[in-house]
């Protein structure tokens, strides 16, 4: 639980921009780029780009107007785990590290243009859809995993088996899952103390009615939402339906939320640009900085202790006295030593300034020890590392 004084805090924009193909919601997207922070810099912007190339066209038109492109960093990814984990850098103020071709972290930190490490003040996810589809096909192929167990316990061989097994649905408890990695993700961004901008495609909303001879037939409604994880528009500040006027071939938007107030529920902003929410960073020159973190897994986490301890009591209360029964142990795990080291060299680079940060990675190297530790699972090496943070 956290509480605070009702005094005004920063603001930040949580967009969504939807629509169909070519309807410039990646191009209106970049336009953080363009924003200016409250000390007169420009934004540095992260882009993720599920659609695996789709913002390279619209990266050219910001080159073209003369934002400097070192501000501006592309990560490809179509995985809603590798996502997250770029999220919990953003949220630990990691350092960001470059890519090889393939795909493997390397020593090379990504600097921007004033030459300090980068760090994003926005990001925007260019694909949504991609990432709940990517989910929802790993569970999918879950449930025929599932259905390949089923069938090896009936005994089912040839065209029974395949039904059984390529037939395989969702099940309830995949949806469940799937639109709680919905709504954890929207969480982990809003925990982010930077501007977020979210694109998805569009889907027809459909309604079920029955025909002429009582069977029920599944027709649209004529109106359209944004195709994403369920529940998206709760969380989000600001909605913008995207698309092209059939007669003037003009991009437009239709403001469906903007709690920012900068512009009306229902407003049609003809060729928009996201510059109008610029007034959204301005006012925050004289305000403090509050973030509300992501604790649904660790809500979850309470509510199962106290279930458990609820149930313990129970059948401790069942028992006879001299049984076997479970007690609750109280008290912590140990916790890992590499995780524990981890921890601690993080919290010790994370204290250094930028140049500090360079002149530290240079006596990594000189002791031949990693700069890059996130997959370095040996204590002694770690433990080294934090020798040299401490020298």
């Amino acid at each position: 639980m956290k509480s605070r004084a009702a005094s005004k805090i920063q603001s930040k924009l949580v967009m969504l921009l939807f629509g169909s193909t070519f309807t410039g919601k990646t191009t209106l997207g970049l336009q953080l780029a363009d924003f200016v922070r409250n000390d007169g810099k420009p934004f540095r912007l992260m882009v993720v780009d599920a659609e695996m190339g789709g913002a390279d066209d619209a990266l050219e038109e910001l080159e073209a107007r003369g934002v400097d492109m070192r501000n501006v960093y592309v990560f490809y990814t179509q995985s809603l785990q590798e996502l997250k984990v770029l999220l919990d850098k953003i949220k630990n103020h990691e350092t960001f590290y470059e890519y090889d071709e393939d795909g493997n972290e390397t020593d090379n930190a990504i600097l921007d243009a004033d030459g300090n490490e980068f760090f994003p003040d926005a990001i925007m996810i260019d694909g949504t859809t991609i990432f709940r589809l990517t989910s929802e096909q790993g569970l999918l192929e879950l449930s025929k995993k599932r259905n390949t167990i089923k069938a090896n316990n009936d005994g089912l061989v040839g065209d029974a088996r395949t039904v059984k097994i390529q037939g395989a649905d969702l099940e309830f408890k995949d949806y469940k899952k799937l639109n709680y990695s919905g709504q954890s993700l929207v969480l982990d961004l809003m925990a982010l103390d930077i501007n977020v901008v979210l694109t998805a495609r569009e889907k027809d909303i459909t309604t079920q009615k029955l025909d002429k001879d009582g069977n029920k037939i599944t027709v649209s409604t004529g109106e359209t939402t944004y195709d994403s994880f369920k529940g998206l528009d709760y969380n989000v500040k600001t909605i913008l339906r995207m698309y092209q006027d059939p007669e003037t071939g003009q991009i437009c938007a239709q403001v469906k939320k903007d709690r920012t107030k900068v512009h009306r529920p229902g407003e049609i902003l003809e060729d928009p640009t996201l510059l109008d929410w610029q007034t959204v960073i301005d006012k925050n020159a004289d305000r403090k900085s509050f973030v509300l973190k992501n604790d649904l897994d660790k809500a979850v986490a309470t509510e199962l202790e106290m279930y458990e301890k609820d149930a313990m009591q129970v059948q401790d209360s069942d028992n006879t006295a001299g049984s076997d029964a479970p007690t609750d142990k109280g008290g912590a795990e140990p916790k890992d030593e590499i995780a524990d080291l981890k921890a601690e060299i993080r919290q010790k680079i994370n204290a250094l300034t930028p140049p500090e940060k360079q002149a530290m990675r240079e006596k990594l190297k000189e002791a031949k020890l990693p700069v890059a530790y996130k997959n370095v699972m040996d204590a002694d090496i770690l433990q080294k590392v934090l020798e040299v943070l401490n020298g």
